[in-house]
């Protein structure tokens, strides 16, 4: 492999000239540093990434947070592919990617410690208890970081708009002539709020009348969480007509009761989800559900990272993104 040693053998420069070029200092002209990097590259040379840590203070990795305690974690479809798209963009900024957790070996180290440990430069959470000491550790540390659908006074979010989600789920059932629609919402305190307010919104827009009972207690991510809160809907005496559930999987989960139950879906009970993940696109019945942008989600959570990083930016802003409706044959008219 070659070293800046052999760049400057080659330059007939000295090691300290071809250093500073290669960094983009100010005091190197702009044909000797385009010289240098031509023969870098011909030379196939790789920057000493440990070497560039120590002398820049960084270590040019991120730490990745996704542990949600679900059947699915990292299998999940959308989480994957938020990952993919974060990947992308903060490896052409020179950064790695490393997971963590608080159960490293026998270390015993939590979230921060775990990032402290791997010397990350920031933090992306995807998914994670936040109402553990271990989560609030890390949020209320000075590390860099960003999270997807969790925000307060600490961190700031990437997320999905949940007042025009809601309104479009809302309004495609009310507009197919269903009034007696329920949500079965997940367990994240943070974006369930958000989605909740939402949904009251949208009844309210529409002269409804919010009351509890138009809320069933589910389980973000899970299959078995959608079957029970569909479960407990069917077993009402005023039946609901139509299903608002936490996401795709607790989607498929309700349709799975509603059959179980010798009914049909959309014939006898519409449903509808939320995230937009492929493989819903292709199950039968197709899914209505919104469509979370997971190219944009990953890639304005690495710009935004890489902000904090480079101390571009501080503030804990929210980055709400635009949903998109996709109407399946989950749903139909009554």
């Amino acid at each position: 492999m070659a070293t800046i040693y052999d760049i400057a053998k080659s330059c007939g420069l000295s090691p300290a000239t071809v250093s500073k070029a290669l960094s983009g200092a100010p005091d190197v002209s702009e044909k000797t540093r385009d010289r240098i990097k031509q023969i870098a590259r011909q030379m196939d040379y790789i920057p000493d990434g440990r070497a560039k840590a120590l002398s820049q203070n960084h270590s040019f990795t991120i730490s990745v947070l996704c542990q949600d305690g679900s059947e699915l974690g990292l299998k999940h479809y959308l989480f994957a592919s938020i990952i993919e798209s974060f990947r992308n963009v903060v490896e052409k900024h020179g950064y790695d990617i490393v997971f963590i957790s608080n159960q490293v070996g026998n270390l015993g180290l939590s979230y921060y410690g775990h990032c402290r440990y791997r010397k990350a430069d920031g933090v992306f959470i995807i998914y994670t208890n936040y109402a553990s000491k271990n989560a609030e550790e890390l949020i209320k540390s000075d590390l860099p970081k960003i999270a997807f659908d969790f925000s307060n006074e600490h961190i700031g979010c990437v997320m999905t708009d949940c007042d025009k989600s809601m309104d479009l789920l809302y309004g495609h059932l009310y507009d197919l002539g269903h009034r007696n629609i329920v949500y079965l919402f997940g367990d994240n305190i943070f974006i369930t709020e958000k989605r909740i307010e939402g949904f009251k919104k949208a009844m309210e827009k529409r002269g409804e009348r919010f009351s509890p009972d138009r809320l069933i207690q589910s389980k973000y991510y899970s299959i078995k969480g959608g079957y029970g809160a569909m479960q407990e809907a069917l077993s009402r005496a005023d039946r609901p007509t139509a299903v608002i559930a936490s996401d795709d999987y607790s989607a498929f989960g309700a349709i799975q009761a509603v059959q179980d139950a010798g009914l049909s879906v959309p014939k006898d009970i519409s449903i509808v989800g939320f995230d937009g993940i492929s493989i819903a696109q292709m199950s039968c019945p197709k899914l209505t559900t919104i469509r979370q942008n997971t190219d944009e989600i990953g890639r304005k959570a690495a710009e935004c990272l890489i902000a904090q990083i480079l101390g571009e930016k501080t503030e804990t802003n929210n980055i709400i993104l635009e949903p998109e409706l996709l109407v399946g044959n989950s749903s139909q008219r009554i």
